[in-house]
C-alpha cells in the first residue's frame, strides 16, 4: 500500500463502485480521532472496531492513549459501542468490562446487520454515529452500506487474521483512486507522497488488476458473442444461423469451408463482439492496470489496437477451430479456451509496448 495519508475525503467526486470503500475521514491512530470535532457535527455514537484498531490483534492490554480517548468520549457524553464479529466471546467480554462500553455482535462485515442493532439498541439515526476501524473492506464498507460515515485508522501492527490479508491486498488496488480525493495540505503531497504515487506498479499489481478486467471484458465477449449467435432471432431462426446462410449465399466461395451456415458467421459475429469488449479493456488498463494516464493518450491507443487486434484475430482463429470441433456448439468452451491464450498476448503486449512506461 501508498505511504498512509491522513485527511478529510472528499467522496462526492468518486463515482459509486469507489465510493462505497471510501471513508468520511482518515488518521494515524484512534486518540487522533478529534472527539470535539464529532461532537460539534452532532455525532453522539461511537462504533468501534476491536483489532487493530483499539487494540493488538488476539491481545487485551490496551495503551494508555486509547484508554484516556475512550474516558474523554465519555465525558463529553458520547455512547460507545464495539462492533464485532468475533468468535472469541470470551476476550470481547472481557474488553467490554474493562472499557466499560456496549458490543454487538452479528453476522460478518460489511454485513448492515450489526451496524442496524447498534442504531437500535442506541436509539439513534445513522446520521448521529460514526463508526472507527481499521479495514476499508469491511468497517469502511459496511457503515457506508448502512449509510453511517466512517473514520479510518491505520492498523497497529502487521499480525492478524490470515483472511483478512486478502483484504489488505484489495484496499492497496483500492487505494490509488481513493487517495485522489483526499483533501491534504499541498505541501505534504510535495514532500511525501508523489514519490510513492510515482512507483511503477509491481508485476503482480498489474497481473492482478489486468485479471479483473479482463474478466470484464470476457463477459462482455462472451455475453454479446452468445446474444449474437444464438439470442437474436430473424424469421424465428438463431441470428447466427440466419446471418451465416446469408454469407454462404453471397459469398459461396469464401465460406465453403463451413460445415453449416452457423460455422460461417462465428467469425465475423465473436470479431463484433470482441471490438466490445477491446474498448472496455482499454479504458480501464490505461486508468487502473498500469496508471499510464501520463503516457500520450493516441500513441497508446494506437499502439494497443495493434496489440488488440492481433489479439482479436488471434481470438477469432482459436474460438472457430474450436467450435467446429467441439460437439454441440459449444460457444462459452471455445471462448473460454481462447480467451485464456489471447489474454497472455495482450498482457505482454500492453504491458512491453502499449503502455510502456517512459524511462526517467
Amino acid at each position: 500500500m501508498a505511504t498512509w495519508r491522513s485527511g478529510t475525503f472528499e467522496r462526492e467526486r468518486l463515482s459509486g463502485l469507489f465510493r462505497a470503500f471510501a471513508p468520511a475521514h482518515a488518521v494515524e491512530c484512534l486518540d487522533e480521532v478529534d472527539l470535539d470535532r464529532l461532537w460539534s457535527q452532532g455525532k453522539r455514537l461511537l462504533l468501534l472496531d476491536v483489532d487493530n484498531t483499539i487494540v493488538a490483534w488476539k491481545q487485551e492490554e490496551f495503551s494508555p492513549s486509547v484508554l484516556g480517548w475512550i474516558a474523554k468520549a465519555k465525558e463529553l457524553g458520547f455512547q460507545i459501542c464495539i462492533i464485532s464479529n468475533t468468535r472469541r466471546v470470551a476476550r470481547l467480554g472481557r474488553i467490554r468490562e474493562l472499557l466499560g462500553v456496549e458490543t454487538v455482535r452479528g453476522r460478518f462485515k460489511p454485513s448492515r446487520a450489526m451496524f442496524r442493532l447498534a442504531l437500535i439498541k442506541f436509539g439513534r439515526k445513522k446520521e448521529q454515529a460514526i463508526m472507527i476501524g481499521d479495514q476499508m473492506m469491511t468497517d469502511v464498507l459496511g457503515a457506508n452500506r448502512a449509510g453511517i460515515d466512517a473514520i479510518w485508522v491505520r492498523q497497529m501492527e502487521s499480525k492478524e487474521f490470515a483472511p483478512t490479508k486478502i483484504n489488505r491486498y484489495i484496499e492497496r488496488l483500492l487505494t490509488s483512486a481513493i487517495y485522489k480525493v483526499l483533501v491534504v495540505p499541498e505541501a505534504v503531497v510535495a514532500s511525501s507522497f508523489e514519490p510513492e504515487d510515482a512507483r511503477v506498479l509491481t508485476l503482480t499489481d498489474q497481473i492482478v488488476r489486468f485479471t479483473i478486467v479482463g474478466g470484464t471484458s470476457f463477459v462482455i465477449d462472451l455475453g454479446l458473442t452468445e446474444l449474437f449467435m444464438k439470442g437474436l432471432h430473424v424469421n424465428g431462426e438463431e441470428f447466427g444461423l440466419y446471418f451465416g446462410q446469408w454469407l454462404q449465399d453471397a459469398a459461396p466461395g469464401l465460406f465453403h469451408w463451413a460445415a453449416t451456415p452457423d460455422q460461417a458467421a462465428a467469425p465475423i459475429l465473436a470479431w463484433t463482439a470482441s471490438l466490445f469488449a477491446m474498448f472496455n479493456s482499454f479504458v480501464w488498463n490505461r486508468l487502473w492496470t498500469f496508471e499510464a494516464t501520463k503516457g500520450n493518450k493516441r500513441t497508446q491507443m494506437v499502439r494497443f489496437y495493434a496489440v488488440s487486434i492481433l489479439g482479436v484475430l488471434l481470438n477469432s482463429c482459436i474460438y472457430t477451430a474450436l467450435y467446429a470441433v467441439l460437439p454441440n456448439r459449444q460457444v462459452v468452451l471455445s471462448k473460454f479456451v481462447a480467451a485464456i491464450i489471447v489474454a497472455i498476448w495482450n498482457f505482454i503486449g500492453q504491458r512491453y509496448f502499449a503502455f510502456k512506461a517512459k524511462a526517467t
